[in-house]
């Protein structure tokens, strides 16, 4: 088997009885070597059969590592079908359904894009219901629109139990949908917290809390379900104070104690002595870091096959950054599918460019 560095991508193709992989910008000539024999799956089926090449070393697929493969592109899992699109009411047997929120453009428009394929049916869920039919159309067969408001309790509930009722389990939620004022918004800090806070956290929380249920379903009954928190570098707990930094750590934070913490902020926040109690003098950042400790207390209490992490895309190129970002939304996009297909073996990490990090 043909083994390439880590970080090389390659494609293939049939030319007169052998095979040229382009590597970027130049290419090599080699013999057409036999299916390749996976470690740790059944022999890959004939190359033509698979859409692009896995190439593993010690069982990892190296196209996949770095993000330019899924599953359903991997020759290891080429053997298994593609999950069958539903179109009825409720799911039955081995169907997989995942739900995106603030789907509809950036970062969630390219998670949504690049798991569609993994799925049988993707939910684009957002608050503008233009926007959401538009990007459902976009994405074609196996993609539909629910209207979602983080920012709206009601909005939430209802969402919650249409998804319930129509399809009875989810096997990934990703929460992407967030906000962020920028740095010359003339807002002060004080009004922003609430609403920054109110779908960051607030809104996620409380829409992750009512599907929790229905992915505990799907882990129960298909074996493997996915909760993925789409957070930020600005929620580094190096933004606090030593003692906040241990609360919000803390191995035996209850959701309870979360929910205090950051009343709590808010509270001091309003009294303008937020910094003087030890909090981050971010509300963007305090909504992530709170994601992120949400994240890891739930993911103690998961139950077997229901797997719970959260992530950094990085700094993408988006409305949210006036498109300053180096990173495509695409590219981002990637640490988000490492944790929300079924290849993913992480539990309550902190994913940012490709790998764990420290939080």
């Amino acid at each position: 088997m043909l083994l390439l560095p880590l970080g090389t991508c390659a494609t293939m193709a049939s030319q007169a009885g052998a095979l040229r992989l382009k590597f970027f910008s130049y290419s090599a000539l080699v013999a057409p070597p036999k299916p390749p024999i996976c470690v740790v799956h059944k022999p890959a089926p004939r190359w033509d059969e698979v859409r692009k090449q896995s190439l593993r070393r010690n069982g990892q697929c190296l196209l996949w590592s770095i993000g330019s493969c899924t599953p359903h592109h991997c020759a290891c899992s080429a053997n298994a079908p593609r999950p069958a699109k539903v179109t009825g009411s409720r799911m039955l047997g081995m169907t997989r359904l995942a739900v995106v929120t603030g789907a509809n453009k950036g970062i969630g428009f390219a998670i949504a894009e690049q798991l569609l394929p993994t799925v049988s049916l993707l939910i684009v869920a957002c608050r503008d219901p233009a926007r959401g039919e538009a990007t459902a159309k976009r994405l074609g067969d196996g993609c539909v629109f629910e209207e979602l408001d983080l920012s709206s309790e009601a909005s939430i509930d209802a969402f919650a139990s249409r998804i319930a009722d129509k399809y009875g389990a989810i096997d990934v939620l990703v929460n992407n949908a967030a906000i962020a004022f920028k740095s010359a918004d003339p807002t002060p800090f004080a009004e922003q917290t609430t609403p920054t806070l109110a779908t960051n956290f607030w809104g996620t929380v409380r829409l992750t809390e009512a599907l929790t249920p229905l992915l505990e379903a799907a882990a129960k009954e298909r074996g493997a379900a996915r909760l993925v928190n789409v957070a930020s570098m600005s929620g580094k707990l190096s933004q606090l104070a030593p003692e906040r930094r241990r609360q919000f750590a803390d191995a035996g934070l209850t959701l309870d104690r979360l929910n205090a913490l950051v009343e709590e902020f808010q509270t001091q926040v309003a009294a303008g002595r937020h910094r003087d109690a030890g909090f981050g003098n971010s509300n963007y950042g305090m909504s992530k870091l709170a994601l992120i400790a949400y994240t890891k207390l739930k993911a103690r209490a998961a139950p077997p096959g229901l797997l719970v992490n959260c992530l950094c895309p990085g700094y993408c190129a988006t409305d949210m950054s006036s498109h300053q970002g180096p990173r495509t939304p695409a590219e981002g996009a990637r640490n988000a599918l490492i944790l929300a297909t079924e290849d993913c073996r992480y539990n309550g990490e902190f994913i940012s460019d490709f790998a764990p990090a420290t939080w």
